[in-house]
């Protein structure tokens, strides 16, 4: 496989933009930007009309923020593990626009936020699978075996997508939210019901693009896509309908662990035969690059003929990834492993720059390498749609193509297969010791 070609993408056109009005829309691109992705922050100030924000403190070292005016203002913006603190403060900036006081309007009417990434895993507190002889030590030996699956949930942990959400509504003004890849519909209803209108979008379409572009989607084989557990489902499922690709669907599960409090995860092919078949992989992110890997050993022991593996976001935590993703690379019947580089590979933490895994030629073998699809000009054009658009409904139209709508999985799931699963249950709760207690309104289970 050699080096990938990245054409112009024909699914947006940054130049057929209508001109932005520079008095009534702006852009403000906070530090955290800046610092994490300077290259993409320079182009968008290239792009489009900046509004006035000063950092600065009177003498005394007492704060003092001031901010410009616009109609409608957007803001990109990354939030991850290696750059929170300076994210969160960003967003706790944003008061200056949006704050309103002693008769005085706010300085922005609309205020908008593009989150390229927004780490919104820790959506809820973790849940931890309980097993029969776990509920009957809580609720007595008269609990059977059930299909429903019970968990506990640790009462030390806090949602942190809970926590964003109404600092963005209620510090921050923020009105909508265009979010890439989120990876989660459970935070995403979080923020609607703090009153942000949400909307999320794909780089998938583009990955798709580029595949056809050089040629991998050619020969005479099937192609069928697959999510790497439930919560890629609605991916999976916009890309089967719209690209014409069948569709597997596997299923990830924890099960208790032999260490009280712990838990195993395992994954399996629920739906469709991968026999036979070109099978496209998809994941919004790669952390440690485990998922992707347990993922693919299923896949080829379920009979795959070549597997590509794409995601969105390198997330590419700690030092795993590289070793794992080299595992991926040398295997003959994966054809391509590609990311998009909404995270750069270089990050301001100092330590904290990613290496580009890859597997050097030999044997007559071209070498290997994980691809990065370029997103800057996707990026500056959805910022385009948002600051020509202030209103919701007309920028989710003009940004249809990549409009990923996030959805219960397990109710697709029952639409696509009819088969139904059932919720997962939190019935007690984990505190600290390993002790499970029912919580103050978990219900015992059936």
């Amino acid at each position: 496989m050699g080096t990938l070609e990245f054409p112009k993408s024909k699914l947006f056109d940054l130049g057929a933009l209508p001109p932005i009005e520079p008095e009534v829309s702006k852009v403000h691109i906070p530090r955290s930007l800046r610092t994490y992705n300077p290259l993409l922050a320079h182009q968008l100030k290239d792009e489009y009309p900046i509004i006035r924000f000063q950092e600065s403190s009177f003498e005394n070292g007492m704060w003092l923020l001031l901010a410009g005016e616009a109609s409608n203002v957007v803001v990109p913006w990354i939030m991850s593990g290696d750059n929170l603190q300076d994210a969160m403060m960003d967003l706790f900036n944003l008061h200056a626009f949006t704050q309103s006081h002693f008769g005085f309007p706010p300085n922005v009417d609309v205020l908008s936020m593009l989150a390229i990434f927004g780490d919104w895993r820790q959506d809820l507190p973790s849940r931890k699978p309980l097993s029969i002889e776990d509920l009957k030590k809580i609720f007595g030996p008269e609990i059977n075996e059930s299909n429903a699956e019970y968990f506990s949930m640790v009462a030390a942990q806090a949602s942190w997508s809970l926590a964003t959400a109404q600092m963005m509504s209620h510090v921050s003004g923020v009105k909508q939210l265009m979010t890439i890849d989120g990876h989660s519909a459970v935070a995403a209803e979080q923020f609607q019901q703090q009153g942000i209108e949400v909307l999320n979008l794909t780089t998938a379409k583009l990955m798709i693009e580029t595949m056809r572009h050089n040629r991998l989607l050619e020969n005479n084989l099937a192609t069928m896509i697959v999510g790497v557990d439930f919560g890629n489902l609605a991916l999976a499922h916009k890309l089967s309908q719209e690209e014409g690709f069948e569709l597997g669907i596997i299923r990830k599960k924890r099960v208790p662990g032999k260490i009280i409090g712990r838990s195993e995860t395992f994954h399996e092919l629920v739906y469709g035969d991968v026999r036979g078949k070109r099978i496209i992989l998809m994941d919004d992110m790669i952390g440690s690059g485990g998922t992707i890997l347990k993922t693919l050993k299923i896949l080829l022991e379920h009979g795959a003929a070549e597997v590509i593996v794409a995601a969105s976001h390198a997330v590419f935590a700690g030092r795993e990834y590289y070793e794992q993703l080299r595992e991926v690379l040398i295997n003959e019947k994966v054809k391509l492993v590609m990311l998009s580089d909404t995270l750069p590979l270089e990050r301001p933490i100092r330590g904290g720059d990613k290496d580009l895994p890859y597997v050097p030629a030999h044997d007559g073998r071209e070498q290997k390498s994980v691809e990065m699809l370029p997103t800057s000009d996707f990026i500056t054009w959805l910022i385009g749609v948002m600051l020509a658009n202030p209103d919701f409904s007309e920028r989710a139209r003009a940004m249809e193509p990549h409009v990923l709508r996030q959805e219960d999985p397990l109710l697709l799931f029952e639409r696509i297969t009819g088969q139904k699963i059932s919720h997962p249950q939190v019935v007690v709760t984990y505190h600290e010791g390993g002790a499970l207690r029912p919580g103050p309104s978990l219900v015992k289970p059936k």
